[in-house]
């Protein structure tokens, strides 16, 4: 078999990307699986469906799920709902619909029971901020699929509609059927799947879970799939990556990363078997495009280098190892400290730290730096051409410096050609760049003669997540001490003014 396809008999929960501490206890709380969806679809007639259960976990509206077939033209998703505009996400094949967005950069209110919007208002490159309610308690866990933003805090995932990317205080949806507290998520197509924690001597238990993220931004509650697998290694770290056709890739933190594909349906008993690949001395996994893992290494010491080399079929019986592409060097070498996204055609965006020395053996950094490193998931690693992001003063900011923050996840691809990207201000470390890079051509975002940039007051090592999605990014911070803590999204649109 070319890859580990995992074959639905119950139903099942969400699943993810990012590090994943190995656990001596599942904690499954059972009291939380709620496999039943009482809700309909909601046709262009305007009459309810309550005829059953549906994948995409919606409730009272439009079409949902990841169905490869949804969707190949904006004819499909016409709707005659008053609030709603639809079109073909030709990328996921899949309806996406815009409420109440009568031009660029506007929105207004919907009235669901007249079904007829208000007044339209203007909104800014920053289009709103709002408060989660409790911090994100792990790196890389948010995940965006139009019109919902997952996030993961410690008390389980949040569903924010945020269809109207100006809304102060979005509309919440429930997930039912997820049975733990996910390490990591990750969106993949229309579909998000969560990692959960593992246990035992290998085989090891492993908790998996998705969620197809419904179309429809009327959805009352979204359900989850959910599974705790059977897994041919021990409990150890292991990162979850986005794969084309709505799949993931579990790579386990250890030598050799043994790989295996995640596919839905999802269901008991599952099994998992995970293939050893031969990756490149010092390199490690970074990002995938399609079926591919993108491996990196930075080497050396002072002037250091940086390199690339994909794993195609990784996860398959067979993953290959292509060869090692060097990254021209800048003058001073590069930083260890970088961050990666991907688009949902296998686009790679890679920012890194530049280096420039000042004396004998000492180096600083001098700039962020932004590379469109993968133009698709046929694409060629393209190392020539980088964007300056955000240049520094002298001895200010170190070698190797956390310039995108502790969790290097400050990185969002809107589509294949546009990159969301927050890093240290170059005025105060206690603030935070945002900006917008374009691939073609190459260059920031602009706002008159000078960058469409947004200060905000927290400093870089706040941020914890970043996602996109229908053309608007998302940045979340755990920005809010005292009593009750909490994390905030930053919503912007890169095509509206300052």
């Amino acid at each position: 078999m070319s890859r580990i396809s995992l074959r639905a008999v119950l139903v099942a929960g969400l699943g993810g990307l990012a590090v994943l501490a190995a656990s001596c206890s599942l904690d499954l709380d059972e009291s939380r699986i709620d496999g039943a969806n009482d809700g309909g679809l909601v046709g262009d007639d305007g009459g309810a469906n309550d005829g059953g259960a549906n994948d995409g976990g919606g409730d009272a509206g439009a079409p949902v799920g990841p169905d490869a077939s949804a969707c190949t033209s904006d004819d499909a998703c016409k709707t005659t709902h008053g609030c709603l505009e639809g079109k073909c996400d030709l990328t996921r094949k899949s309806c996406v619909y815009d409420v109440c967005r009568p031009a660029a950069c506007s929105a207004a209110v919907c009235d669901q029971a007249k079904r007829t919007c208000g007044a339209a208002a203007p909104f800014k490159y920053k289009a709103s901020q709002f408060t989660v309610g409790a911090q994100i308690s792990c790196g890389k866990c948010a995940a965006a699929v139009h019109p919902w933003l997952f996030v993961v805090t410690g008390t389980g995932v949040v569903a924010f509609n945020v269809s109207n990317p100006s809304n102060a205080s979005p509309p919440q949806a429930p997930i039912v059927g997820l049975g733990f507290i996910p390490s990591a998520l990750v969106q993949s197509g229309s579909r998000v799947w969560m990692l959960g924690g593992a246990s035992g001597p290998g085989p090891s238990r492993i908790q998996l879970a998705y969620v197809d993220a419904p179309a429809d931004p009327f959805a009352t509650k979204i359900t989850a799939h959910t599974v705790l697998a059977s897994y041919n290694r021990p409990a150890e770290g292991t990162w979850l990556f986005p794969r084309g056709g709505d799949s993931a890739l579990l790579v386990s933190q250890a030598a050799q990363f043994p790989s295996a594909v995640l596919e839905a349906p999802l269901g008991e008993p599952a099994s998992i078997s995970a293939t050893p690949m031969l990756p490149p001395q010092n390199f490690g996994p970074s990002a995938t495009s399609g079926e591919r893992l993108l491996l990196s290494a930075v080497n050396g010491a002072g002037n250091q280098t940086a390199s690339f080399a994909f794993i195609d079929d990784a996860g398959s019986a067979n993953p290959t190892t292509g060869p090692a592409v060097n990254v021209p060097d800048t003058g001073g070498g590069f930083s260890v400290h970088r961050t990666f996204a991907q688009s949902a055609d296998g686009a790679v965006f890679w920012a890194t730290g530049v280096h420039q020395q000042i004396v004998a053996n000492v180096f600083v950094t001098r700039a962020a730096r932004g590379y469109f490193l993968v133009p698709g998931a046929a694409g060629a690693i393209d190392v020539d051409d980088g964007v300056d992001l955000e240049v520094y003063n002298g001895e200010a900011v170190g070698a190797n410096a956390a310039i995108f923050g502790g969790n290097q996840a400050s990185a969002a691809m809107l589509d294949a050609k546009t990159a969301m990207i927050a890093l240290q201000a170059r005025e105060n470390d206690q603030q935070t760049a945002v900006q917008f890079v374009r691939r073609d051509p190459l260059a920031i975002v602009q706002e008159g003669d000078g960058p469409r940039r947004q200060l905000l007051p927290i400093p870089i090592g706040t941020v914890v997540a970043s996602a996109a999605s229908n053309g608007v990014g998302y940045l979340v911070a755990n920005d809010q001490g005292g009593q009750t803590p909490s994390a905030t999204v930053y919503a912007f649109d890169p095509g509206c003014g300052l």
